[in-house]
């Protein structure tokens, strides 16, 4: 339930940031818009790579934490049925519409607990690189746009003639 909070949460956050992220590079003259998609070009992670790297840690860590419960549920009751997630976590998020409630019902709370935790590590996954992404664009956006400002304010500095400096 907190990570599903979690992932629609930041998957939110992320809609003003890339907004913000496309409004920062739309304002790039096309010099420094270059010099941005060498940048990306030039990453030292993509993002995809990103996100099947959080992604195959979430699914360890949460098939970790369920064997752990598995095991302990098997020493104290003898055997480990794994339900549905509805049977497991008792609160759910509930938007008050009832085809969006309907259809969480069916896709998500209804489904075998170790499907639920795959689609909820891939909400995390997809919404943390989501912002994340838009973050370091952000960042690299500024940074460039600062320093290639520095160097054409160099430029006109500059003498003319070297040679009478």
């Amino acid at each position: 339930m907190v990570f599903q909070a979690i992932g629609f949460w930041l998957l939110v956050l992320a809609i003003p940031l890339w907004a913000y992220r496309y409004y920062l590079s739309f304002r790039l003259e096309p010099r420094e818009r270059d010099a941005f998609k060498r940048l990306l070009q030039r990453a030292d992670e993509k993002a995809l790579v990103f996100a099947i790297k959080l992604f195959g840690f979430l699914v360890a860590l949460s098939a970790s934490v369920l064997a752990l419960i598995a095991l302990l549920g098997y020493i104290k009751y003898g055997n480990s049925q794994i339900g549905s997630y509805r049977e497991v976590v008792r609160n759910r998020i509930y938007s008050g519409v009832d085809t969006v409630d309907n259809a969480l019902d069916t896709f998500h709370y209804d489904q075998w607990l170790p499907i639920a935790i795959l689609i909820t590590c891939a909400l995390l996954t997809i919404s943390f690189t989501l912002v994340g992404t838009a973050l370091r664009d952000i960042s690299l956006l500024r940074r460039l746009h600062s320093r290639l400002k520095k160097i054409g304010k160099g430029n006109k500095t500059a003498p003319e003639n070297p040679q009478n400096a």
